[in-house]
């Protein structure tokens, strides 16, 4: 008799091809904007969805590096308060609309294609880094992070954002929509922070607060913070502040984390 057959589907594990491939065809947010990805309103389209979520990015005069600069919203604020910035991505679309964006404002800034895992850059180069939900989508977060520590001068800083693991998106809301949602349902927390960006996103991790750590740890000084709650808090306290955002500390979608070699 022939043996039986296994009928196991194995999954490939996503290359860097692949994830290049994805962000080619779905630049961050553009099919959540009307106007045309590289206009003058899809730019500001884009920066009312970011600012909606997160305070604005500000650096000080320094040479620094955006590494997954997406559509240049992070370095060009870095830009309008005199650093000198320089932004990688993995796909050429990225690299075009940071390029327009810059060009537009009138500023200046150096923006190149490449990959977090393998930085065209010469060891301790940068004052500043900064990478904002880009490394839980590539294969080797560890790669990036060692390649970041390796072109910051020493006493540079690093800023970080990842998915958060133990947030009120993952532990609470992602269950449902494996149960609630149709686009979701019958995935499980770590598949739906996956096809959160898209059905197709190959890669789409969340971290917890003692993960980040341990891949920070060879930088000297490690602090972390929480924030982005999922809805809009409808109660206010005092003074005006949201009442979520009390709680946005420990729940929250977005983990930052600021390390200094």
């Amino acid at each position: 008799m022939q043996p039986e057959q296994d009928e196991r589907v194995i999954t490939p594990t996503p290359t860097t091809a692949d994830v290049r491939a994805f962000w080619e065809r779905n630049p961050v947010a553009a099919a959540a904007i009307a106007s045309p990805p590289g206009s003058r309103e899809f730019f500001e389209a884009f920066d009312r969805l970011r600012l909606a979520v997160e305070p604005a990015w500000v650096q000080e005069e320094k040479r620094v590096l955006d590494v997954g600069c997406g559509n240049g919203y992070v370095l060009s604020r870095c830009a309008r308060h005199g650093a000198r910035t320089f932004g990688i991505d993995l796909t050429q679309a990225a690299v075009e609309l940071s390029r327009k964006r810059f060009a537009l404002a009138g500023l200046k800034g150096d923006f190149v294609q490449a990959d977090a895992e393998r930085l065209p850059f010469r060891d301790d180069m940068f004052e500043r880094v900064v990478s904002v939900g880009v490394l839980h989508h590539i294969p080797s977060i560890e790669l990036a992070i060692a390649e970041i520590h390796r072109v910051l001068t020493p006493g540079g800083s690093f800023a970080l954002m990842l998915y958060h693991r133990n947030s009120l998106h993952y532990r609470l809301l992602y269950p449902l929509y494996g149960v609630l949602h149709p686009q979701f349902r019958g995935h499980r927390p770590p598949d739906v922070a996956r096809r959160i960006d898209g059905a197709d996103n190959p890669i789409g991790r969340a971290f917890s607060r003692r993960q980040v750590r341990h891949l920070l740890k060879a930088f000297g000084r490690v602090e972390l913070r929480v924030r982005s709650l999922p809805i809009r808090p409808l109660l206010r306290v005092p003074g005006g502040v949201p009442l979520l955002d009390l709680f946005s500390r420990w729940l929250g979608w977005f983990l930052y984390a600021r390390a200094v070699k």
